[in-house]
């Protein structure tokens, strides 16, 4: 283990802790007496601003000095930049809410030119002590507590480069709401009549698709349906005791507005045979970004896990769900799987290179080939530990599919 490694455990938090000892040749005195400093506590008063950092460090003889290090800040078309890249995938932003820094991220913007890792020419310590080195011994320090603080939340990285935690969130869900046309304008177009939905489909079954009541047949294309509409918020005074939110309430609201405008528009299935689970991915998705950790905490999920499943419903709807959320969902037909095991091995996939298990077909770099509860084959990627599984591609009828050819 490096010396330096307790300030930097994280993969971002080592990131900040390179850029300052590549800050250049000759500090290498100062880093390891700003590492003992920082270990010591001599670093008091640590404040984290957008674009610099403010501290007072206790020198060796009790001298107090003011340290000040400035963080160059993203520029506001960069931060429109990472915005994207963080709603581009659920599981971005939720693993932020969660403690982590997804690598998608810096690579999404690093692939636009915005580097959000800051690295050594982006940083300019300044010290009142008396020593020439930039860093000095007493910043170096302020700049390995800073890491510690990187480690524990990494809205701090992105604090120091501009922007903070409410802010950021704010801009990726308005990226994200015109990326997908929520913000289009619907003044001034004339109200639709509509008509008595228990009469146009009360002997519909769930799963039956709509048919078109005559009235609605022009609404279909006319302008006036091009966005669901809106529900008038319940503004009951419900003692806390009963544990009726209110505002959770209007979302359910809106939720079955946009669902029943999506069935009559698009001819969206309902969902309403959906498990809570895949009802929960749903919902995730769409309310991405913003309210997934809202959703998860009562669940009883983390943000990161629920971002696992809205990704799965992406892919795969609700029997993707149903895959990752539950192992007991994966079919255990021996005879299946090892018909399986049989068409990957006439691929040319070496007879040991596909372990059959019990309820799966498990490959290397952590691949896993279930049959989930639609008959269908599913690939799954992660650690080996159930709650780590990722879903990675639609699932198909044949298992070849699913797999890259050997070599």
């Amino acid at each position: 283990m490096s010396p330096a490694a307790q300030f930097g455990q994280t993969w971002w938090g080592r990131a900040w802790v390179n850029a300052l000892e590549n800050a250049g040749a000759g500090y290498e005195s100062r880093l390891p007496r700003g590492r003992t400093y920082a270990r010591k506590g001599a670093v008091r008063e640590l404040q984290l601003h957008p674009g610099h950092i403010a501290a007072r460090v206790v020198g060796q003889h009790g001298e107090l000095y003011s340290v000040d290090i400035g963080v160059r800040k993203l520029a506001g078309s960069e931060w429109e930049q990472v915005a994207d890249a963080i709603a581009s995938r659920a599981s971005h932003l939720a693993a932020l809410l969660d403690g982590e820094l997804h690598p998608g991220v810096v690579e999404d913007a690093a692939a636009v030119d915005v580097q959000l890792l800051p690295s050594a020419r982006d940083m300019r310590p300044d010290c009142s002590c008396p020593d020439w080195a930039e860093p000095c011994k007493h910043a170096a320090a302020a700049c390995y507590v800073v890491a510690a603080d990187m480690d524990r939340d990494p809205f701090a990285l992105f604090l120091l480069r501009g922007i903070g935690r409410d802010e950021l969130i704010q801009l990726v869900r308005s990226r994200r709401a015109s990326a997908s046309g929520q913000d289009r304008a619907t003044e001034g177009e004339a109200p639709m009549e509509g008509v008595d939905a228990l009469a146009a489909w009360g002997t519909s079954s769930l799963d039956a698709g709509l048919t078109d009541p005559p009235e609605l047949i022009s609404a279909r294309r006319s302008t006036a349906m091009n966005r669901p509409g809106r529900h008038t918020p319940w503004d009951a005074d419900i003692p806390a005791k009963h544990g009726v939110d209110t505002h959770r309430i209007d979302d359910l609201a809106t939720d079955a507005i946009t669902r029943a405008w999506s069935m009559i528009v698009d001819g969206t299935p309902s969902g309403l045979r959906a498990g809570p689970r895949a009802d929960l991915a749903r919902r995730a998705v769409s309310s991405w970004p913003l309210d997934v950790a809202e959703l998860a905490d009562p669940a009883g999920v983390t943000p990161q896990r629920l971002a696992t499943w809205a990704e799965a419903w992406q892919i795969a709807g609700d029997a993707g769900v149903a895959v990752v959320a539950d192992d007991d969902a994966w079919s255990t037909d021996q005879q299946l799987l090892a018909e399986g095991r049989e068409m990957l091995e006439q691929m040319g996939h070496p007879r040991r290179s596909v372990a059959l298990n019990y309820d799966s077909l498990r490959m290397g770099n952590g691949v896993l080939l279930v049959i989930g509860p639609d008959g269908r084959w599913f690939r799954l990627h992660g650690s080996g530990k159930h709650q780590d599984l990722r879903l990675t591609r639609p699932s198909s009828d044949d298992v070849r599919e699913l797999v890259d050819p050997p070599g």
